[in-house]
């Protein structure tokens, strides 16, 4: 039973997203410099969703939010349905994620980076869900990264599954066996601490 947590909603698909999509692609082929302002405008609540749902209030968000960007930018030119644009933002932002984890893992293991506090600003949720959410995601930092980016857009994203395979560019299969992996270990982990021990129990209850 995976753990389920406050979240905030998707930011809505905007009227005319699709006809933005084309526009933007029009603009990137034809090399206009106003492509960054209109990729931003289109995408970054996108790009800053995902971002935040992996790695919660994470102290270099903005940075990574801008790495994001120069990843999309750069690759901007190759996509050429407006259809695919949301699903390649998604993959571009979930890989740079990625790169990121596992260098703060080689950084730390080295003993160049301390081990960040987990920290989770929700300004609508409780003061105990709060702390849920912290604690989420101190336990999250313990999973291998493509277990705790699977889970994070599965479970706390609420994506579907085909959407998370995309996004993590692999099968479905392969992310079925990195959630089932992931649960496993974060119940593992969750168990030792009493608050989300509870929590878990609580919704096996009302299952």
């Amino acid at each position: 039973m995976p753990l389920r947590v406050v979240r905030s909603d998707h930011e809505p698909e905007r009227p005319g997203a699709a006809d933005a999509a084309a526009s933007l692609l029009e603009l990137a082929h034809a090399g206009d410099p106003r492509t960054g302002a209109a990729l931003f405008d289109l995408v970054g609540a996108q790009v800053n969703r995902l971002v935040w749902r992996v790695l919660g209030a994470d102290e270099d968000h903005d940075d990574l939010v801008q790495q994001v960007f120069v990843a999309l930018l750069a690759g901007l030119r190759r996509v050429r349905d407006p259809a695919a644009l949301r699903g390649w933002v998604a993959a571009v932002t979930v890989n740079t994620v990625r790169s990121e984890i596992r260098r703060r893992r080689v950084r730390r293991l080295f003993g160049l980076q301390a081990a960040a506090a987990e920290q989770v600003h929700t300004p609508t949720a409780s003061h105990e869900a709060r702390e849920l959410l912290e604690r989420t995601y101190g336990v999250l930092a313990r999973l291998p990264a493509d277990e705790r980016i699977a889970f994070a857009l599965r479970f706390i994203d609420e994506q579907p599954l085909g959407d998370v395979a995309a996004a993590c560019d692999c099968s479905l299969a392969t992310v079925k066996r990195r959630l089932s992996a992931a649960q496993a270990r974060f119940r593992r982990l969750a168990e030792r601490d009493p608050m989300l021990a509870e929590h878990l129990r609580e919704l096996e209850v009302k299952r």
